[in-house]
């Protein structure tokens, strides 16, 4: 179902300045897709909505109205790490289950909703409202990886829904799911925190993972070339679509398994792309001799730890 250009036309033309309802929200999420029994994985600019209602609380709101008693709404809710070894600052900050997030309004709304179900990994939490809230964020442990939450939805028929431009709301989630199955490994500062553990006692955790390259949006018209992408339309003022995860993550895998690099992007600049995965096609004296005058004291800073600080995760 993609937008009709009526409706397009629609949504350009409005009062920007007119505050978007709860209704409203119900109206275009309906008119979107979203519909009852649907596991949806939402990733949102809230600002690109517009002026709601009651906030990022209306939306939660608006998205459990419209997947109903058999759907589930799920969020990131992931909270900060500090370098490794912690300062002693640093080791009082105990994570739980109230910890607030850096991934914005929505995640912080759904870590207050009552209803939710927040997973219990120290770092990459998710938080959940609906019939599979519970089983999905209690298997995601100290012991699963990162992304485990999202694996679990692709296998049991969850969708996409990016509420912001591209640009704004950066990739689809399912990348990270690929790059862990495939094991591609990646230069990071060391990072961690303390969390109570199931005997309550404190604990530190240890980041080991891998992160995304900065071209992971060039997966978008692959997407749409295997009919991923499900619907496209507006939530409030902002662009928005649904997405097959199943679909977004089996072009991934076959994509990465033939172009491990895929993923990054084309900047010569970028000394995460260039230097800091196993498969980066630059040292960092290639990386110095290829850009010369281009580079700032900081690029080459950072380009020297990741070659010489950083570590593989796993």
């Amino acid at each position: 179902m993609i937008l009709s250009i009526l409706s397009q036309k629609k949504y350009t033309k409005m009062n920007k300045n007119r505050v978007v309802t709860y209704a409203d929200l119900v109206r275009d999420l309906s008119a979107l897709g979203v519909q009852s029994g649907d596991i949806l994985n939402v990733k949102v600019s809230l600002s690109s909505i517009g002026m709601i209602d009651g906030g990022a609380q209306t939306l939660i709101n608006a998205l459990v109205n419209c997947v109903g008693n058999e759907g589930t709404v799920i969020t990131d809710s992931f909270v900060t790490c500090y370098p490794l070894p912690l300062s002693k600052a640093n080791a009082t900050v105990i994570i739980d289950s109230k910890s607030p997030s850096y991934a914005g309004a929505l995640a912080n709304a759904m870590i207050m909703d009552e209803r939710s179900i927040r997973s219990d990994h120290p770092i990459q939490k998710f938080a959940a409202i609906g019939k599979y809230a519970h089983e999905l964020m209690h298997r995601h442990t100290p012991n699963s990886y990162a992304y485990d939450v999202l694996r679990n939805l692709i296998d049991i028929g969850g969708k996409n829904l990016k509420i912001g431009s591209d640009e704004k709301v950066y990739g689809f989630g399912t990348t990270h799911v690929a790059i862990g199955s495939l094991n591609q490994r990646q230069r990071r500062r060391r990072m961690g925190v303390m969390y109570k553990d199931k005997s309550g006692q404190n604990k530190l955790f240890e980041l080991n993972w891998s992160s995304i390259g900065c071209g992971v949006n060039k997966f978008i018209p692959k997407y749409q070339e295997a009919g991923a992408i499900i619907s496209q339309g507006y939530v409030g003022y902002a662009p928005a679509k649904i997405t097959d995860m199943k679909i977004t993550y089996d072009v991934e895998i076959e994509t990465l398994k033939k172009n491990p690099a895929y993923h990054l992007c084309e900047s010569p600049l970028c000394a995460s792309c260039r230097l800091s995965w196993e498969f980066s096609d630059n040292t960092f004296f290639q990386y110095i001799q290829n850009n010369g005058h281009r580079l700032s004291l900081s690029l080459i800073v950072e380009a020297m730890r990741i070659q010489t600080v950083y570590k593989y995760p796993f």
